[in-house]
C-alpha cells in the first residue's frame, strides 16, 4: 500500500504542474544567435543529444564539440549534423563516461587547445537496470550519469567562458529527469557512505537497480543545485541548470526493456505521450540560450519553463542529503584526478 500511495502522490504533483498535457503540446523553436561560441555535448551521436547539437549548429556556433563514447558513430554524427545544417564547424572528440581516464583525457585535451567553453550540455546516460562494473570499480549507472558527468564539469570550470555580465558568462546545462519524483525516500542515506552503498554488489538487488536511474536523475538535481549555490560567489562564474528534457521516445531503455510484453508497453506509451528527441531537446537549448539567465540558475526546468523540483528533494532530508553528497563525490573524484582538488581551490 505504501508503494501505491507513494505512486499517487507522485503522479498528483506532475497532474498539478500539467506536465502530462504539456508532454503532447509543442515548446517553442529555438532562436537566438550562437555566433562564435563553443559549445560541448555529451552523447551527441544520438537522440535528444544529436538533435539538440543540430540546433546549436543551426544557431552558428562557431565551435561544436560532440563528446562520443564510440568516434566511428560519432564522427558519422558529425557528419550528418553538418550536411543537416551547413555548418563546418562540428567536430567529434572521443569521452567514454564508463571511463575516468577517458574524462580526464578529454579535459586534458580542452587545455592543451586552449579551447573556452561557452557553453556544456551534459547530456549522456545509460538506463541499465542490471549490475555492471565499470574498469574504475563502480557500479555503471551510478558512474555514467552521475560521477563521471561531475568529474566533467568540475574539471571544465576553468575552462568555461567568464562575462562581466550575467548573459556572456559560460553555462552548465546537466540533464536530470521527471523520474527523479519517483525517489521518496533514500535509505542509503542511513549508512556511513551513500555512494558507497550504492556502489556495494550486494545491496543492489534487482528492486533497487530498478530506481538507479531515478536516482542518478536525483543525483544531477542535488549536483546542479549545490553547484550553483557554490559559484554564486564567484564574479563570472557559470550559469548552472538541470534539465528534464520530458518523456522522450529515444533508445535510451532498450537495455532496462529485456522482455516483449515491456517492449510492447514502452511503445503503447510512447504512441500517447512520448515527446520526439527533437521536441525534448528544445528545453536544453531554452537553458543554453535564454537572456534571462539568472531566472534559471540553480533551477530545475521541464517544457522551456522554470517548475519546482519534487517534494522530496525540496525538504530538510533532501537538502541534508545534497550537502554530504558533494562532499562524498568531491572526496571520491580528488582521488581519481588530482586537478578537482586545484580546482575547487582556485574556484571557490
Amino acid at each position: 500500500m505504501d508503494f501505491v500511495y507513494t505512486r499517487f502522490k507522485v503522479l498528483q504533483q506532475l497532474s498539478n504542474q500539467k506536465w502530462f498535457s504539456a508532454q503532447r503540446a509543442p515548446l517553442p523553436i529555438p532562436d537566438g544567435d550562437l555566433t562564435g561560441k563553443t559549445v560541448v555535448v555529451t552523447g551527441a551521436n544520438r537522440g535528444i543529444g544529436f538533435e539538440a547539437a543540430k540546433h546549436f549548429a543551426k544557431l552558428g556556433v562557431g565551435r561544436l564539440i560532440l563528446g562520443c563514447r564510440n568516434a566511428g558513430v560519432g564522427n558519422q554524427a558529425a557528419q550528418e549534423i553538418s550536411d543537416a545544417t551547413g555548418s563546418n564547424a562540428v567536430t567529434c572528440w572521443p569521452l567514454d563516461l564508463s571511463s575516468f581516464a577517458s574524462v580526464s583525457a578529454f579535459v586534458t585535451r580542452i587545455q592543451d587547445e586552449g579551447v573556452t567553453v561557452d557553453i556544456l550540455v551534459g547530456n549522456a546516460a545509460i538506463m541499465d537496470t542490471h549490475y555492471t562494473q565499470t574498469e574504475d570499480g563502480w557500479e555503471k549507472s551510478l558512474q555514467v550519469n552521475y560521477l563521471s558527468n561531475v568529474l566533467l564539469t568540475v574539471l571544465l570550470l576553468p575552462h568555461l567562458s567568464r562575462g562581466s555580465d550575467i548573459v556572456n558568462s559560460g553555462r552548465i546545462i546537466l540533464l536530470s529527469s521527471v523520474v527523479h519524483y519517483f525517489i521518496t525516500h533514500l535509505p542509503e542515506a542511513d549508512s556511513p557512505d551513500i555512494l558507497s552503498k550504492l556502489n556495494d554488489r550486494q545491496h543492489c538487488t534487482k528492486s533497487i537497480m530498478a530506481l538507479r536511474y531515478s536516482i542518478s536523475k536525483l543525483f544531477i538535481l542535488f549536483f546542479s543545485r549545490e553547484l550553483a549555490h557554490r559559484v554564486d560567489g564567484n564574479t563570472g562564474g557559470p550559469i548552472v541548470a538541470a534539465v528534464d528534457p520530458g518523456y522522450c521516445s529515444t533508445n535510451l531503455d532498450h537495455e532496462a526493456v529485456s522482455t516483449a510484453i515491456r517492449r510492447f508497453f514502452i511503445r503503447i506509451v510512447n504512441y500517447f505521450i512520448a515527446r520526439t528527441p527533437e521536441m525534448g531537446s528544445r528545453t536544453l537549448i531554452h537553458a543554453a540560450t535564454r537572456q534571462e539567465s539568472r531566472a534559471l540558475h540553480g533551477k530545475y526546468l521541464t517544457s522551456c519553463r522554470v517548475e519546482r523540483e519534487s517534494a522530496y528533494s525540496l525538504t530538510g532530508e533532501g537538502f541534508a542529503i545534497q550537502r554530504r553528497l558533494w562532499q562524498e563525490t568531491i572526496d571520491i573524484l580528488q582521488q581519481v584526478d588530482p586537478r578537482v582538488t586545484t580546482v575547487l581551490a582556485d574556484y571557490f
